[in-house]
């Protein structure tokens, strides 16, 4: 019986080493350095700025109903905006930004005129029905 539990010493001490580490012969593995390319020379590179969104000035157009069309489409485009400067997409947010000011600046001043245009021609004919009421004219 003692027999059967007899340990094989032949499996404790192989003749070869059995570990990983060694199967490539001692040679220490070199790593590689991480290559990083240098931007070129006369490249600029664009620091992030405030970019403006002009959510405020769009709502203000559009319920003050200074030619609906452009600030409805710059309150939608202002999302746009957000989700560029989220995504460090900072030129083209610029870019979208310079172009709905420049739609807001044409709606306000087609809003103005249109105000005034209004404020005038009804304050015209009131004063006119008053003049012939009062057979001035």
């Amino acid at each position: 019986m003692p027999e059967q539990y007899r340990k094989d010493r032949s499996i404790e001490n192989p003749p070869l080493e059995l570990s990983v580490k060694n199967l490539n012969g001692n040679k220490k593995k070199k790593f590689l350095r991480l290559q990083t390319s240098k931007p070129p020379k006369n490249s600029v590179k664009i620091k992030p700025t405030n970019i403006s969104v002009h959510f405020t000035w769009a709502l203000v157009l559009t319920i003050t109903c200074f030619f609906v069309i452009g600030p409805c489409w710059a309150l939608y485009k202002t999302r746009e905006i957000r989700r560029l400067i989220a995504r460090k997409e900072f030129e083209e947010a610029s870019r979208l930004s310079t172009k709905i000011s420049a739609i807001l600046v044409i709606s306000t001043i087609i809003g103005v005129f249109a105000w005034v245009s209004i404020l005038f021609c009804s304050a015209g004919l009131l004063l006119t029905g008053v003049l012939l009421e009062k057979s001035w004219i």
